[in-house]
């Protein structure tokens, strides 16, 4: 069973909802998408829900009606716990015990002590979607600045995202956690057990960097991270006690330890990320949830062992939103290029994604991703 939301919705989700006959709820966004198939009013919905007790959603913006519309205790305490980045880090407690993070309503942000704070730090919303909100600082300067930069950035986030999504009244202080970022897509399934179906290095130009530009996966990110990261979450579930409950997992790991940054609830990363996942595999990551059909490792990469598959998010230039992307000019300029898909929700503030594949001895080629200056790529 699937919502379907702002801020984007794929052709290739559609076509797979279509094409598998999967339950989807009659809203704007599925009324403006889907032309044939399963579409169920609210009623029909909720009851179907159920009997089935899966349900997956493309955007955080149909969390709203699931808490209004769903009847499922344990469903609802857990969208709320991992949604809630503060509330997670307490569950997170005994896993991490010397972890420091301090937790202020937006107003209290001003006159936080700077000698209580451990520097570097991240500030993010405690409930927060695609990086908005988000400043790593280094010194009581830059917490200044950060802060004063947060009341500007919420006030047009707040009209551009519902309540529930940017959650502007608190905010989370917490230690800048070292290693590298990976993003994981995952699901408990109906024993609670954990499993994998993505992985992706979150590449970053530098330590200040937030942006979602780069992401990138192989067989042996797979090979390296598997192990780890499902014993995260493993433990993390004697604790939540939760069962089939698709999540998106952000990380940064070390070498020795999987520290979560955050737990995004009943979906797989954003604007269909996850959909690399078809271009190595053939199987889309939701009917893998939704119909137990999960691809192994090993049938996930053989012939692919030497290959690294990357997705891109491309900003529209703040000062230039009225253009359009220049794709033509994106594959001239890099190789293997799988798939361009243009989003045309502006408010979302993104121009295009783009999917790559290139050998993997080449993988420095995608970095220039991560310092495109967008104004060369719209017209």
């Amino acid at each position: 069973m699937v919502i379907l939301e702002r801020p984007f919705v794929s052709d290739l989700l559609v076509e797979t909802l279509e094409k598998n006959n999967i339950p989807v709820l009659r809203n704007e966004m599925s009324e403006l998408r889907v032309s044939k198939g399963n579409v169920m009013s609210d009623n029909e919905f909720r009851e179907e829900y159920k009997k089935i007790g899966k349900l997956y959603t493309c955007s955080e913006n149909a969390l709203g009606w699931i808490y209004e519309h769903i009847d499922d205790k344990a469903l609802l305490d857990g969208i709320s716990i991992v949604k809630d980045k503060a509330a997670f880090r307490k569950i997170c407690r005994d896993i991490y015990p010397d972890f420091f993070y301090k937790e202020f309503n937006i107003n209290e942000m001003q006159d936080v002590d700077t000698d209580t704070l451990v520097f570097p730090c991240v500030i993010k919303p405690s409930v927060g979607f695609l990086s908005k909100g988000v400043f790593v600082v280094h010194n009581p300067e830059e917490y200044r600045k950060a802060v004063a930069a947060l009341l500007a950035d919420f006030a047009k986030a707040g009209s551009d995202f519902p309540e529930f999504v940017v959650g502007k009244s608190r905010f989370l202080i917490e230690e800048y956690i070292r290693g590298e970022e990976y993003a994981v897509d995952a699901y408990y399934n109906e024993n609670g057990t954990p499993v994998i179906l993505n992985i992706f290095h979150h590449k970053f130009m530098d330590e200040s960097d937030t942006s979602d530009r780069l992401y990138m996966t192989n067989k042996g990110l797979f090979d390296q991270y598997e192990g780890p990261f499902a014993d995260f979450l493993t433990n993390l579930n004697g604790t939540l006690h939760l069962k089939n409950f698709p999540m998106h997992i952000e990380f940064r790991y070390d070498g020795k330890k999987a520290v979560p940054i955050e737990i995004n609830p009943l979906r797989f990363t954003g604007f269909c990320l996850n959909e690399l996942q078809v271009f190595i595999s053939g199987q889309h990551p939701m009917v893998s949830y939704l119909r137990g059909r999960r691809v192994s490792k090993a049938e996930m990469w053989q012939g692919r062992e030497d290959y690294t598959y990357a997705f891109g998010v491309l900003e529209l230039p703040a000062d230039e939103s009225d253009k359009t992307f220049n794709e033509e000019k994106f594959r001239a300029d890099f190789r293997g290029v799988i798939d361009v898909r243009r989003v045309p929700d502006r408010t979302s503030g993104v121009a295009a994604t783009v999917f790559l594949r290139t050998e993997t001895e080449n993988i420095h080629d995608l970095d220039r991703i991560m310092s495109l200056d967008m104004r060369e790529y719209v017209k």
